[in-house]
């Protein structure tokens, strides 16, 4: 857009354009050429000097009011020409003093009035133009404003959805727990494995406990299905070293972690006994990359925290 456009689009009461002006003086040619022929037919030419108030006074109003100051100002040029060519040939004996009032008095309340009048037309359009912007973008941001509270209105719902779909509900969580406390390894074990999914958000991951020559499988979430390639029953003494040296977690973030989790998972959290050993490894194999925050670290790390006791009190 051109700076020509932007200054019309600021201040329509400015905005140039020849058919505009052509337009204008047509219109006060056309009126003074009426008022030409009545005065011409009714007072015989003589620029209607006996008729108060002059009908030259209407184009000047008229443009005034409508087009503003220029218009006005030129209405009254063409009023102030023709009344001093038709009344300075009236016939009427006058002095010197008297013929100077009689001639300039008329133009020049109609300058006077043409430019009056015209300011106040501009300054009531640059407000009327004022108005109307202010109100297209109130209208703007009443849509903004709607279309924001739209928006939050379906996340408010899906949320809601989602919180009353979601099992990671306190009481559903203690349910749970309590099944720690079973008798039966193997309903322990669910328990500890839905305890784990619903803290990590996900049930692709596989536990190993450390032993001599290595790790062995000690718990599997529900995701996983028997044994693969990239979820083994058996991690080998090096790639131990390699996941769980140290209790720091590795992860695909960070790209030194993704040699070691290559083909294994996304995350892997060793898990240190009480004495600071590490002697298990909890190994995600599938969770979304952009999960990895430090909110989600510190998550990944509290499971562990709470795991390697119920690993180390299960051996």
């Amino acid at each position: 857009m051109s700076a020509a456009t932007t200054e019309e689009a600021r201040d329509p009461v400015r905005r140039p354009g020849w058919r505009r002006g052509l337009r204008i003086l047509g219109e006060i040619a056309l009126a003074f050429g009426a008022l030409a022929l009545l005065d011409h037919l009714l007072t015989g030419g003589t620029g209607f000097a006996d008729v108060r108030p002059s009908p030259y006074w209407i184009p000047v109003l008229v443009m005034a009011l409508v087009y503003g100051t220029g218009a006005g100002v030129v209405a009254a040029a063409i009023a102030s020409a023709l009344w001093l060519v038709a009344a300075h040939g009236d016939g009427t004996e006058r002095d010197y003093l008297d013929m100077l009032l009689h001639l300039s008095l008329p133009p020049l309340l109609w300058g006077i009035v043409a430019v009056a009048v015209g300011e106040a037309t501009l300054v009531r359009k640059r407000r009327y133009s004022r108005a109307e912007r202010r109100a297209a973008q109130a209208t703007r941001d009443i849509g903004r404003l709607t279309d924001a509270h739209e928006r939050l209105t379906r996340t408010n719902r899906a949320l809601q959805r989602r919180v009353a779909s979601d099992p990671r509900t306190m009481g559903h969580v203690v349910a749970v727990a309590t099944r720690l406390a079973a008798k039966d390894v193997a309903e322990r074990c669910a328990a500890i494995a839905q305890l784990i999914a619903l803290a990590a958000r996900s049930e692709d991951f596989t536990v190993y406990r450390i032993v001599g020559d290595g790790a062995l499988v000690w718990l599997r979430g529900a995701a996983v299905q028997g044994h693969s390639s990239g979820r083994p029953d058996s991690l080998s003494p090096a790639m131990v070293e390699a996941l769980a040296g140290d209790d720091r977690i590795r992860h695909v973030a960070r790209r030194a972690d993704r040699i070691r989790l290559a083909g294994l998972g996304v995350a892997a959290v060793p898990l240190a006994g009480e004495r600071g050993a590490v002697i298990g490894l909890l190994l995600f194999h599938t969770i979304p990359i952009e999960a990895f925050n430090a909110h989600r670290m510190a998550e990944l790390t509290e499971i562990g925290g709470w795991l390697a006791p119920l690993m180390d009190g299960s051996a």
